[in-house]
C-alpha cells in the first residue's frame, strides 16, 4: 500500500502577524523604558545625597540614645532623636528608595471641649524611604489626624497656644506606620537638636546658629 507524503506546515509570515510581532516588541520597549525613567525619577539627587550624609555624620552621636518610636506626642528633645532616627535610614543603603510622586493625605480634626474647632486635610511632602513631612499650625485640644485609613490622637493642653508643629509619617511596606508630632519652637529650643541638612527648605526651620 502506497503512503502519501505527509504535507510540510510551512509558517505564516503574512504581513498581518510581522505587524503584529512588530507592536507587541514596540510594547515591550516602551514599557521597559517608562520603567527605567520611573527608577530613575525616584533616586535623590547628588545634592540630596550629599546632604543625608552631612546630616548622618551630625547625627551620630544620637544613635544610643534610646528612642520610643511607638510614641505620638514629642517634646522638642524626642522629636531631634525622631529626625535623627530618619537620617539614619536615608543614608542606610539597605534600604530601597520609595516613590517620589507618592503625597499621602493627611486629615486633621481638632475638638475642643466636644466641639469642632478646626478641620482640614494637606498633602505631605515625600523626602526619601518611606519618610514624609508636614509642618502645621495645631490648636488646643484634642486633634486626630487620619492618613491611608490609619489614625492617630494627639491632645494639646487648652492652657496652650496654637503654633507650628512637625508630623513625620514613616509608612514604609508591609509594617505598620509611624507618625511623630513635635512643636518646632521646642525643636529649635533643644540642646544640640537635630536640625538635618536634608530638610525640605519650604518648611522653612530656622537652624539654630
Amino acid at each position: 500500500m502506497e503512503s502519501k507524503p505527509l504535507r510540510e506546515t510551512v509558517p505564516d509570515y503574512s504581513t498581518e502577524l510581522e505587524d503584529e510581532q512588530v507592536s507587541r516588541l514596540q510594547n515591550l520597549l516602551r514599557s521597559y523604558h517608562h520603567e527605567e525613567r520611573v527608577a530613575a525619577q525616584n533616586q535623590p539627587t547628588a545634592e540630596e545625597l550629599e546632604r543625608r550624609q552631612k546630616a548622618s555624620d551630625d547625627a551620630a552621636h544620637m544613635s544610643t540614645i534610646p528612642f520610643n518610636a511607638g510614641k505620638v506626642r514629642l517634646s522638642g528633645a524626642e522629636g531631634s532623636l525622631a529626625l535623627a532616627e530618619i537620617t539614619r535610614r536615608l543614608s542606610d543603603p539597605n534600604i530601597p528608595e520609595s516613590r517620589r510622586d507618592y503625597r499621602p493625605v493627611c486629615s486633621l480634626r481638632t475638638y475642643l471641649l466636644g466641639s469642632l474647632i478646626a478641620g482640614e486635610s494637606r498633602s505631605l511632602q515625600p523626602v526619601g524611604k518611606h519618610h514624609y513631612l508636614l509642618k502645621q499650625n495645631l490648636q488646643p485640644g484634642n486633634t486626630t489626624i487620619n492618613i491611608a485609613g490609619h489614625s492617630w490622637n494627639v491632645n494639646i493642653p487648652e492652657d496652650s497656644h496654637s503654633q507650628a508643629y512637625l508630623i513625620t509619617l514613616y509608612k514604609p511596606p508591609g509594617s505598620a506606620p509611624q507618625l511623630h508630632v513635635f512643636p518646632v519652637a521646642e525643636l529649635l529650643a533643644a540642646d544640640n537638636a537635630h536640625i538635618p541638612a536634608w530638610l525640605p527648605e519650604e518648611l522653612q526651620l530656622n537652624r539654630p546658629g
